[in-house]
């Protein structure tokens, strides 16, 4: 009796454990069509986390090292010029400013 018992419990396991998947996949399955960027972006995001998280491999290493590497070049490139834009517009307005500062100043003393 006790092993129909638990054959008993484990069918009711499994069969309330399918429920629960099953509930699972409809209501992921309805997030996905009201909201589908949302869901894109949570795919790239949980691959790029199984990616970082997975070692590469010997040709993994080989194919990408080069794009890499260009990446990483246009990446600094954009930096600096982004940079060098930034504080060109700073010194623009500063300029701007300082000028306007002390022309106001000095148009009040004479």
């Amino acid at each position: 009796m006790a092993k129909r018992n638990d054959l008993h419990n484990d069918d009711t396991t499994t069969t309330s454990a399918e429920r629960r998947f099953e509930e699972l996949s409809r209501s992921t399955s309805e997030q996905i069509d009201n909201s589908p960027l949302i869901a894109l972006g949570a795919g790239v995001a949980l691959g790029a986390v199984l990616g970082a998280m997975l070692p590469a491999s010997r040709k993994e290493r080989e194919l990408l090292q080069p794009l890499g590497a260009k990446l990483n070049t246009a990446g600094t490139g954009a930096i600096e010029r982004g940079r060098e834009l930034a504080k060109q517009r700073f010194d623009e307005m500063a300029g701007d400013k300082v000028r306007d500062f002390f022309g106001s100043g000095s148009s009040a003393n004479s």
